[in-house]
């Protein structure tokens, strides 16, 4: 059989209710994807549609705010967390490209459930890694409902790590434990409409792997893409309402590449000036390991004839090694970027 060329839609409602028969099928579909083009998209997924609508019309009005306003919560020394400005990152030179910056705005929370008390949060290592979230005073509600959709998608990302456990014929809980104080992250990310072309290579987000064990995305429209084996280029399905997924680096290395973390970006509307006036707008949660979590193959992904790929190293190491060579330098976001967007 084949390898995919399309990235396949899942029903998971059957995982999801307990259905035996069912629930088989949709772990054997996730592997293949897993295993075939490291991406696929969820329906029947239990998200409360309304919960995703009001996540997005709260997020649109965050970054329809005036820029200097937003800019307060820029810049929070130590941490990517909070708001990063139009231009500000390049998601391409965490694979050591040069790019021009990426057309996108974005902010950023870590993880909400933090015990002062516990020194795993208190600790040298503990304080470097979760640094305190940054909350805008507007809207009013952005803190409740952004919270709430962060909850919503931790508990859908960990029955998605069941699924893979299952998948690699691991005991369902065999990763659940890795990720009780997770460096979990979730991002909107608002692709402005344009008011010229973009520059020769660039994107609203370039060309990349995640860093984590997986990505939840939820779109307002098309415009993701995966390579897929051959090196062509391809949508990944949208329907209104449904979770893109994709497995990150992390993943990849525990499986020994059995899984594979594929390059994805967001391309930038190129044609007509209708075409580039769409803004777009994502919301992608970025399911990591706890910081001190060696990441080694797993024993069941390696053989003689298949040796470990990958040294062992802290999730904590690897996931900031990448993080940091992802945004540009101070100073590159130009007025001329700034002239290619026009706020609607």
């Amino acid at each position: 059989m084949g390898l995919i060329q399309t990235v396949p839609i899942v029903d998971v409602a059957p995982f999801l209710t307990g259905d035996p028969q069912g629930a088989q099928d949709v772990v054997r579909q996730v592997g293949r994807a897993c295993e075939t083009i490291g991406f696929l998209v969820l329906t029947g997924h239990g998200i409360d549609p309304a919960l995703q609508s009001r996540t997005f019309q709260i997020c649109r009005e965050f970054f329809d705010l005036p820029e200097e306003e937003k800019l307060r919560y820029h810049g929070v020394p130590g941490t990517y967390l909070g708001y990063n400005p139009l231009g500000s990152e390049r998601v391409a030179y965490s694979r050591g490209e040069k790019t021009p910056p990426d057309l996108n705005a974005n902010f950023s929370i870590g993880r909400i459930a933090i015990d002062e008390r516990d020194p795993y949060y208190t600790s040298k290592s503990g304080r470097q890694v979760f640094t305190p979230n940054v909350w805008p005073e507007r809207p009013i509600h952005f803190r409740s409902i952004f919270t709430e959709y962060y909850q919503a998608l931790e508990r859908l990302a960990k029955t998605v790590l069941e699924m893979f456990a299952l998948a690699l014929q691991l005991p369902r809980d065999y990763f659940a434990d890795k990720n009780t104080k997770g460096m979990d992250v979730l991002r909107v990310l608002d692709y402005p409409a344009l008011a010229t072309p973009p520059l020769p290579g660039q994107f609203r987000s370039g060309p990349h792997t995640d860093y984590v064990i997986l990505t939840l995305v939820l779109s307002d429209g098309p415009g993701l893409q995966v390579q897929t084996a051959q090196g062509e280029w391809e949508d990944v399905p949208y329907q209104p309402g449904c979770i893109q997924i994709n497995i990150g680096d992390m993943m990849a290395q525990w499986t020994n590449d059995r899984w594979v973390s594929t390059l994805h970006r967001v391309i930038a509307p190129t044609g007509s000036a209708d075409a580039r006036q769409r803004r777009r707008m994502s919301l992608a949660f970025f399911l990591t390991c706890n910081y001190d979590v060696v990441l080694a193959p797993l024993a069941t992904c390696c053989s003689p004839a298949n040796p470990p790929r990958y040294a062992p190293i802290t999730a904590g190491e690897y996931c900031f090694a990448r993080v940091s060579r992802q945004f540009s330098r101070e100073g590159d976001v130009t007025d001329d970027i700034r002239e290619r967007v026009a706020r609607q």
